[in-house]
C-alpha cells in the first residue's frame, strides 16, 4: 500500500489531463480510480489496489434491503470513472467530474494517506485558510492518536 503523502501544484492541460510528478509515478500506474468527495470540493483518486479495498467495504452495505445504502452505493460508483495512466504519466479527468469539483487550469494534488486529491488551487488556499492554527492539536486530541 502506498502511503500519500506532500502537496505537488500541477496544470490540467487543454484535455482535461494532469501529469503526475516522477515521485508518485511508481506507485500511481496502470488503472486509476477518480471519484467525487464525499464531504468537500474536490476530487479522489485511487490506486486500483485501494479501489478494491473501498469497494469491498461498500459491499457489505445492505443494498437489498436499505434503500439509502442502495442510492449511496449508485451514486458513489455511478459518479466514479476509470482511466489509464498513460506513458508520459499523464491521467484524463472527465470533465463532468471537472465540473464538479470546480478544477480551473492550476490543481493540487494532495496526499491523503490511501488516496491523491485533486484540488482547484484557489479552493485549496481558501479550504487551507479556513482552518484554525490549532487544527491539527485539537483534532489529534480528539481522535486520540498520541502522536
Amino acid at each position: 500500500m502506498a502511503a500519500f503523502v506532500d502537496e505537488y501544484e500541477r496544470q490540467l492541460d487543454e484535455r482535461g489531463r494532469i501529469i503526475l510528478p516522477s515521485k508518485l509515478r511508481e506507485c500511481v500506474s496502470g488503472t486509476v480510480y477518480i471519484t467525487q468527495s464525499t464531504s468537500e470540493k474536490c476530487l479522489h483518486l485511487y490506486t486500483e489496489e485501494e479501489w478494491n479495498k473501498v469497494a469491498e467495504k461498500v459491499n457489505q452495505l445492505p443494498t437489498a434491503t436499505d434503500v439509502n445504502a442502495a442510492a449511496f452505493v449508485r451514486l458513489f460508483f455511478g459518479k466514479a470513472t476509470s482511466v489509464t495512466v498513460d506513458k508520459q504519466g499523464r491521467i484524463p479527468i472527465a470533465k463532468r467530474l471537472i465540473d464538479f469539483a470546480g478544477l480551473s487550469k492550476d490543481v493540487v494534488l494532495v496526499g491523503a494517506n490511501t488516496r491523491l486529491e485533486i484540488w482547484d488551487s484557489a479552493y485549496w488556499s481558501a479550504y487551507q485558510e479556513k482552518l484554525s492554527e490549532s487544527f491539527m492539536a485539537e483534532n489529534i486530541l480528539k481522535y486520540n492518536l498520541n502522536i
